[in-house]
């Protein structure tokens, strides 16, 4: 299951805990369960509608763009069912899924809120999947524009995700809500390394761990973490774990061999039961965003990583959002995308300081419960949308 789907899933339970009707249309899941679930089913107090959408390999664009378009064709059909007075949430995974907001407004007057998990055009532009400014570039920009303008509500991840937006619908500010994404503390967790299994399964016991978890896809600055191995392989002591699957993988895997790197090892993602195992196995976090997708993205594993109280190393802009929360939690350092030098020593610099490291992670627990475990924050999730005194389909 993706970060995505954890949170939605979290958002909604948790709405209802909270004694709103929530209804939810979605895919059928293409992460780890592969199976088919059912069409229609009641989990958890929240009806959830599955629609039928392509399967093909979502790390190869064409395949990516057409499981969404099926995706948001399916969801159209079943949203023009819905009672017109309910509140849509509209989040952008699919990326285009906004405009069934502006579709619907358009047709019946429906009222919808967006949430962005990230901003299109700008995420594949700045990858090269796209080009910028050209003719796909701006009709992108222009319908998610649209839809945003016309929107309820918008709600974003961080303040500097909120000034882009904002620089897309200016004089909407009043609508434009900054509400940060979530961990569970019931199911992520410090995991003793003396009960943690998941060590032993993967025969890691007495190694120092150096971990990225999460989508090794086009927008993380993977390459210099590789690099960064090659500065270390003379450590017996260190080995680099690279947890999760996506459309670098294949690539990341040729350099590991073309250089020989003993030293890094990549295992698929895990399930939610063993999410807090897998976490803690690391001794140091690194995660990453490049400079360019500052205020177009917010990594959602920030927070899972906060909440299983691990040293985190956060490879991007020295000004980044994440560093900045990162200092206010004294839960880790920055390291340049630039220089696998530098990070190979500030990995060094942790895991040759256990008292250092043990005082980050602790302190990066303590910041996460005050601050972003689910209840607090889907409960801002429930403040912002009690002006709307609708039932809601996510």
């Amino acid at each position: 299951m993706t970060t995505t789907a954890l949170i939605m899933s979290d958002l909604a339970e948790n709405l209802v805990s909270y004694g709103l009707n929530v209804n939810v249309i979605c895919a059928q899941p293409t992460y780890l369960v592969k199976k088919r679930c059912p069409k229609h089913e009641v989990k958890n107090g929240v009806e959830i509608r599955r629609v039928r959408s392509f399967l093909f390999d979502k790390n190869k664009i064409p395949g990516r763009l057409l499981n969404g378009t099926s995706c948001f064709l399916s969801m159209m059909f079943e949203a023009m069912r819905m009672n017109k007075k309910e509140l849509m949430i509209l989040n952008t995974n699919p990326a285009m899924l906004p405009l069934l907001g502006l579709l619907l407004f358009g047709l019946d007057n429906r009222k919808y809120v967006v949430l962005i998990h990230d901003l299109w055009p700008e995420l594949p532009a700045h990858t090269g999947v796209i080009r910028k400014n050209g003719f796909l570039y701006k009709l992108i920009d222009l319908l998610n524009t649209i839809s945003l303008k016309y929107a309820s509500g918008i709600v974003v991840l961080s303040e500097a995700m909120k000034k882009v937006v904002l620089q897309k619908v200016p004089g909407h500010s009043d609508k434009i809500h900054v509400i940060h994404n979530w961990a569970d503390e019931t199911v992520v967790y410090p995991v003793a390394g003396e009960k943690n299994t998941l060590i032993d399964d993967y025969g890691l016991r007495g190694k120092k761990v150096v971990m990225y978890s999460g989508n090794l896809g086009r927008y993380q600055p993977l390459e210099v973490m590789i690099h960064s191995a090659e500065y270390l392989r003379d450590r017996d002591d260190i080995i680099f774990l690279f947890i999760g699957d996506g459309a670098k993988k294949k690539a990341l895997q040729k350099i590991v061999n073309a250089r020989g790197l003993h030293n890094v090892k990549f295992f698929p993602f895990q399930q939610k039961e063993r999410l807090a195992e897998s976490l803690s196995m690391a001794d140091v976090s690194l995660m990453g965003i490049i400079p360019e997708n500052e205020g177009v993205i917010m990594p959602s594993k920030l927070y899972g990583l906060l909440a299983v109280g691990k040293p985190i190393i956060c490879v991007s802009d020295p000004h980044s959002e994440v560093i900045t929360i990162m200092k206010k939690a004294g839960a880790g350092i920055h390291a340049s995308i630039y220089d696998p030098k530098e990070l190979a020593s500030n990995i060094e610099s942790i895991i040759d300081e256990p008292q250092k490291a043990q005082m980050m992670g602790e302190s990066g627990r303590k910041y996460f419960l005050s601050h972003f475990e689910r209840k607090k924050i889907t409960m801002q999730w429930k403040e912002v949308l009690e002006s709307f005194s609708n039932p809601l389909k996510l």
